[in-house]
């Protein structure tokens, strides 16, 4: 059995310990040195700590999305759509946790528990809290459909139960995520350098285009919301502080993971450990073969190119361990499948990839990159044809990946709406691959059973784009289609 360490993810870039409290019926004193939500959240550091545990819920070693979490979008090998109820309810209570957590925070605040603290700083902090609780909306609305909307103001679940009506509509949770973000852009402050964990109004803009570029799609495919995420884009574009690296190469190693393409992502403080560089590796590098990569996707859909040998590993050596040992493709290793490059060498050190010690592998959750293509998207469908600007972005990404050898076509002006959106889709599952992106694209263009063919798609129906509610809360809920 592995040893388990204790980590606490560093929302902050500080190590935190959050303090629980415990109730008896019986039990009339009030210690001072218990702390409860009443006592504890009274003063803006005290509430960031709070938030940094509601980011753990999501994010701790063998657990959470340190892990490739398997979802079926046509990149890892061995996914499959042959769902049941209990396929991936690790999602739902991770993300509800989470949620419980921002929830605690802001039902304090709210009740005057920073009472006395600079108003600005009361609503800055109230802003965190808001875009955490959407993110963690965002994302289990695209996961489940149809979701009771937690806030601090919702009745104890425990003495007024959750009933079927609870779940709302899914245009009716948008709203409220819309709600949450837009307060989180008005009062969030500009980026901070020494806390890159803490969202700013730039990463709250960020999440907002994504947010209506999703709801511009499927199920809602709310048209009109290709214009707010186009011009919400720009604005981050234009205006914000984020750059497109000059080199891809530079992104994903582990000695820049806080760079200036990065907007959010899951970090953690120098003493607590990352999941350990050989999880995701091949046999031939001490890997335990858990970041296997379909070999149609790789081989065949993604094109030749240098970014394409750094985000995939598909020559490696044949023992990591002796310095001399031969390069060997995948086809010849053990495993017979390629790997994940993003988290292996050369983005770690030698010292990282071995042994099983800390990684430092920083996930990322939105990059600028993505914003990029996001614009290029939205621009081209409210458009109904590309614009020379939507071409300029998405081109920044191709130029980039190409390197000026590789063989991926530039997009055009002359393409057709139709074309253009397609090749912003495929350009988003070759820059994004392995970022838990990919399978929301897959959801929102309806393309499941397309990119799990030939061999993954087995018993695939229109149900398998909603996950199974948890067979314990479906009790109160009612579960989705197809999983009765």
């Amino acid at each position: 059995m592995k040893n388990l360490q204790i980590k606490i993810l560093v929302y902050y870039l500080l190590p935190v310990f959050i303090a629980g409290s415990m109730s008896c019926q019986k039990l009339n004193e009030s210690p001072e040195s218990i702390s409860t939500p009443s006592n504890f959240y009274r003063t803006v550091s005290q509430c960031e700590a709070a938030y940094a545990g509601s980011m753990n819920a999501l994010w701790s070693t063998w657990s959470g999305y340190q892990n490739q979490i398997g979802l079926p979008d046509g990149q890892g090998e061995g996914a499959s759509l042959d769902f049941g109820v209990g396929s991936f309810n690790e999602l739902w209570n991770w993300h509800y946790k989470a949620i419980s957590n921002v929830n605690g925070v802001l039902k304090a605040i709210k009740a005057g528990s920073l009472n006395g603290n600079p108003e600005d700083a009361i609503a800055n902090v109230t802003a965190q809290g808001r875009f955490l609780r959407a993110f963690n909306y965002f994302t289990l609305v695209r996961l489940y459909g149809k979701i009771p909307y937690i806030t601090e103001d919702t009745p104890d679940p425990v003495t007024t139960p959750l009933t079927p009506d609870s779940r709302l509509e899914i245009a009716d949770v948008y709203n409220l995520i819309i709600a949450d973000l837009q307060f989180a852009a008005e009062h969030l402050g500009d980026y901070d350098g020494g806390v890159p964990g803490r969202p700013n109004k730039w990463t709250a803009k960020g999440m907002l285009a994504k947010v209506y570029i999703t709801m511009a799609t499927a199920p809602l495919n709310k048209t009109e919301y290709y214009v707010k995420a186009r011009d919400l884009a720009d604005d981050v574009i234009v205006n914000g502080p984020y750059v497109l690296l000059d080199k891809f190469e530079d992104v994903f190693k582990t000695s820049n993971n806080r760079n200036m393409e990065i907007m959010f992502a899951f970090y953690n403080s120098p003493d607590a450990p990352y999941m350990p560089g050989n999880t995701w590796a091949p046999s031939e590098m001490d890997g335990w073969s858990s970041g296997a990569v379909k070999i149609t996707w790789a081989t065949d859909i993604y094109p030749e190119q240098p970014r394409k040998h750094n985000y995939l590993l598909l020559d490696f050596t044949s023992d990591i361990y002796d310095p001399s040992a031969p390069i060997i493709n995948w086809s010849e290793s053990a495993d017979g499948v390629p790997y994940i490059g993003k988290y292996n060498m050369p983005n770690l050190t030698y010292e990282q990839q071995v042994g099983g010690g800390d990684a430092n592998i920083e996930i990322k959750i939105l990059r600028f990159a993505d914003i990029l293509l996001l614009y290029a998207e939205a621009a081209n469908m409210a458009n109904g044809g590309p614009t020379q600007l939507a071409v300029d972005r998405l081109n920044l990404i191709i130029d980039r990946a190409n390197e000026g050898t590789g063989t991926e076509a530039r997009a055009t002006i002359g393409m057709s709406a139709e074309a253009f959106d397609k090749k912003v889709i495929d350009e988003r599952s070759f820059e994004l691959c392995f970022e838990n992106d990919r399978y929301f694209d897959v959801l929102r263009k309806r393309l499941l059973e397309e990119v799990n063919l030939p061999d993954n798609a087995q018993g695939y129906d229109e149900n398998d784009y909603l996950l199974p509610i948890p067979a314990l809360d479906a009790r109160a809920l009612g579960q989705n289609p197809g999983y009765e």
